[in-house]
């Protein structure tokens, strides 16, 4: 089952690269999340969150920026808000 959301989320790049959450997917061990990036055209990514990550104490899941490790920057990451990952998708 999937659910289709709209959730605005930027990355630690100065300045930051900006995606929304397309697509949201439970997937075995955690959920599938399609970035769309809004500020310049690029390819739809998939980043997969780990159930481990989302039962994580913290607010928000880093995941490294795709854009910024196609471009050869480092340690950059997208926060992506906990309580938008997995809002609506069935259980575990």
């Amino acid at each position: 089952m999937s659910s289709e959301v709209a959730t605005a989320v930027e990355c630690t790049h100065e300045p930051p690269h900006r995606f929304v959450i397309v697509h949201r997917a439970r997937a075995g061990g955690g959920v599938r999340v399609a970035l769309k990036r809004v500020d310049e055209p690029y390819p739809t990514r998939e980043v997969f969150v780990t159930n481990r990550e989302l039962k994580m104490a913290s607010d928000d899941v880093s995941k490294a920026c795709f854009v910024c490790v196609d471009k050869g920057f480092r340690e950059t990451a997208i926060a992506l808000p906990k309580a938008e990952l997995d809002l609506g998708l069935p259980p575990e």
